[in-house]
């Protein structure tokens, strides 16, 4: 059975530089959101990790490879979950594909996760972006995160 593409674009009041930076740098939105930092040189080829300390030990929850990457425009990475989700997690394999394209003095973000292994859980789980990118733009714009409580 194929598995779901999710794809998804949001309008954001900054600069793509900005949108970049706060995306992927380890200060940025991704250390205030889920705790967790972007390990990286962004060098196609090179891998990429999303980490944190959980009981006093560094833990991976997603990993991958840089598959294309151009600074401040495009982020292309294969998207694995972190051995502490699956015990088959090689096996689990997506791909996820930022673009970051400048309208004015906004940005215009596009994500598409796709090309899902067979039977990979993650895929209907997807949807999650939406709730990521929405507090990616409220964190940009309002220098705070959005309450979900």
């Amino acid at each position: 059975m194929a598995q779901e593409n999710f794809y998804t674009e949001i309008y954001i009041n900054a600069k793509p530089a900005n949108v970049w930076r706060t995306f992927f740098s380890k200060d940025g939105f991704y250390k205030s959101f889920y705790g967790t930092e972007i390990q990286s040189t962004f060098f196609v080829g090179d891998k990429i990790e999303f980490t944190n300390e959980m009981d006093g030990q560094r833990t991976v929850h997603i990993y991958g490879d840089i598959l294309e990457s151009v600074e401040n425009k495009i982020l292309a990475y294969t998207d694995h979950p972190g051995a502490i989700y699956f015990d088959k997690h090689a096996e689990l394999i997506s791909r996820v594909r930022i673009t970051f394209e400048q309208l004015g003095q906004a940005t215009r973000l596009t994500l598409t996760n796709d090309h899902f292994s067979k039977d990979n859980p993650l895929s209907a789980k997807a949807n999650q972006w939406w709730l990521i990118l929405s507090n990616l733009k409220t964190f940009i714009e309002t220098g705070g995160l959005m309450t979900l409580k």
